[in-house]
C-alpha cells in the first residue's frame, strides 16, 4: 500500500526517541520537520538513481517528422532500459547507443540505409539516422525519476513531494527505513548504525523481489513435442542415487 509523505516520516520517527512527530511536513519551519524532508527528498532521489525498480518502468513512443532528427525525451526521463529502441512502423530494431566515433563515420562516409535506423543520446535528446524522410513512430522502455505521485495517483512529482498527501511510488518501507537512517546520521543519533543496517537489509530484499526471476532450464534443450520438431532427452538421470 502507497504511504503519504507525512506517513512515511511519522514511522520513520517511531524507533527515534526525543524527537516530537511534526503535524505537517511541507512548509514547516521546525528543524525536525525540514530534516525529514530533506532526507525524504534525498531517499527518493537515491533509490531511483541506484536501483532500477519495476515500478520506475515506462514505454515512450516517438512520431517523427521529416527532415527532423532530435526528439526529445520525456520529462521524467531518467535512464534508457538498453536495447528496446524499435521502429514500430516497420517492427525493425534500432541499433544504438551508437558511439561518437561511430555516428562520425556514418553520417560522413555518405552510405546511408533506407531500412534500418540508428540512434544515440546527444545534447539531451535522441539523434536518429538517417535523418527521417517521411513519418515514422518508434518507441523505446526507460527508467524514470518520478518517486511520488499526488494523493490520487493521477498526477506524477517529477521533481519530487509537493505536498504532505503525496504517495510513494516505491515500496514504503524502503522510504521508511531511508528517512530514518538519513534522519539519524544528520543528528548524530546513538542508533545511526543500526538504522543503517536496516535500510540497507530492505534495499537488498526488496531488489531480489522487486522482479521475478526467470525460470531455471534444467532440461537441457528439451522443447515440446510437435510436427516436425524433434523431442530431446531430458538432463535428469533416470535413478537418483541414494
Amino acid at each position: 500500500m502507497a504511504l503519504s509523505l507525512l506517513s512515511i516520516c511519522t514511522r520513520a520517527l517511531d524507533e527515534v526517541s526525543s524527537f516530537n512527530v511534526p503535524s505537517t511536513i511541507i512548509g514547516n519551519t521546525d528543524d525536525v520537520a525540514k530534516t525529514l524532508l530533506a532526507a525524504a527528498y534525498k531517499v527518493g532521489e537515491e533509490l531511483v538513481r541506484d536501483y532500477a525498480w519495476q515500478e520506475m518502468g515506462r514505454t515512450a513512443t516517438v512520431t517523427t517528422v521529416a527532415s527532423t532528427s532530435l526528439y526529445d525525451l520525456e520529462d521524467d526521463y531518467d535512464r534508457l532500459a538498453s536495447d528496446t529502441m524499435w521502429d514500430f512502423s516497420t517492427s525493425r530494431y534500432m541499433a544504438g547507443q551508437t558511439t561518437g566515433r561511430e555516428w562520425a563515420a556514418i553520417t560522413n562516409s555518405g552510405i546511408t540505409s533506407s531500412v534500418t535506423y540508428r540512434w544515440r543520446l546527444f545534447g539531451g535528446q535522441i539523434q536518429v539516422t538517417p535523418t527521417p524522410s517521411s513519418v515514422f513512430t518508434f518507441n523505446y522502455e526507460y527508467l524514470s525519476k518520478v518517486y511520488a505521485t499526488d494523493s490520487t495517483g493521477a498526477t506524477e512529482r517529477v521533481d519530487g513531494w509537493v505536498a504532505d498527501t503525496d504517495l510513494s511510488i516505491l515500496p514504503a518501507d524502503l522510504l521508511i527505513h531511508g528517512v530514518r537512517y538519513y534522519f539519524a546520521d544528520s543528528k548524530n543519533l546513538p542508533g545511526t548504525a543500526r538504522f543503517s543496517a536496516e535500510y540497507d537489509a530492505v534495499i537488498q530484499s526488496r531488489t531480489g523481489k522487486n522482479v521475478p526471476s526467470r525460470m531455471v532450464n534444467m532440461a537441457a534443450n528439451v522443447q515440446r513435442p510437435g510436427r516436425g520438431m524433434r523431442l530431446y532427452r531430458p538432463n535428469i538421470a533416470d535413478v537418483i542415487p541414494n
